[in-house]
């Protein structure tokens, strides 16, 4: 095992301990009948997991997801969403401050699909072959490099760490990374032998702690599993 790999494998086991275990939504797969009912079900789970992917970006992708939810229990579908005041939408989520942020990054994604695709079928992307995925979502032209990578291991389980700065500081403060190790360089340090399951709970708990600069504040206490 790596020096890297053995350093994550350590901070897992006591930020899961503390923050609880993540784990990526995963898509479902097609009905197996014809059942326009389960098909529709299926669809708009699958809907829910991309616009959570985007909603999730910059912070714990699982905070996305919930906000797509609570979207959904207000608005009929993703068009009505794209149309919506940014104000009224994100005050949807809840006490985050970062929510009418999350709600433009949302509409300026669901403006380009629906331009593109003409509709606002989002579970198309979770039936493309992975390539072509990663070049629909990169000639959107709608994320940077760090928010590409970040949804590509979020809402998809790719292979790519994010060179977020965000989670930067944390990273060397826990010695996952050297000390002159830019951002770019850990991102590319941090992809080296982990499967996207661990990626995806790194980033997240890193984005967790990030929240707090005053480290006495971090979450302590064991939470159960």
């Amino acid at each position: 095992m790596s020096s890297t790999r053995a350093k994550v494998q350590s901070f897992l086991r006591l930020y899961s301990r503390r923050l609880g275990k993540v784990q990526r939504v995963e898509f479902m797969p097609p009905p197996a009948s014809a059942d326009p009912e389960a098909a529709l079900q299926v669809a708009t789970k699958n809907s829910e997991i991309v616009a959570g992917a985007v909603l999730g970006l910059h912070g714990p992708p699982l905070e996305g997801y919930d906000a797509a939810r609570k979207l959904m229990n207000f608005y009929v579908d993703w068009n009505e969403v794209r149309v919506a005041d940014a104000e009224v939408a994100g005050r949807l989520l809840g006490r985050d401050h970062r929510a009418v942020a999350r709600i433009q990054l949302l509409q300026r994604f669901l403006e380009v699909f629906f331009l593109r695709q003409r509709n606002m079928n989002l579970d198309y992307l979770a039936n493309l072959k992975p390539n072509d995925r990663k070049q629909f979502l990169s000639n959107l032209e709608v994320f940077d490099r760090e928010e590409l990578a970040a949804l590509l291991l979020t809402g998809f389980g790719y292979l790519s760490f994010p060179a977020a700065d965000a989670i930067h500081e944390v990273a060397l403060e826990h010695g996952l990374v050297k000390k002159k190790t830019t951002v770019l360089q850990m991102a590319r340090e941090l992809q080296k032998g982990l499967d996207a399951e661990t990626m995806y709970e790194l980033y997240s708990h890193l984005y967790t702690l990030a929240r707090y600069p005053d480290k006495s504040a971090r979450p302590r206490k064991k939470v159960k599993a």
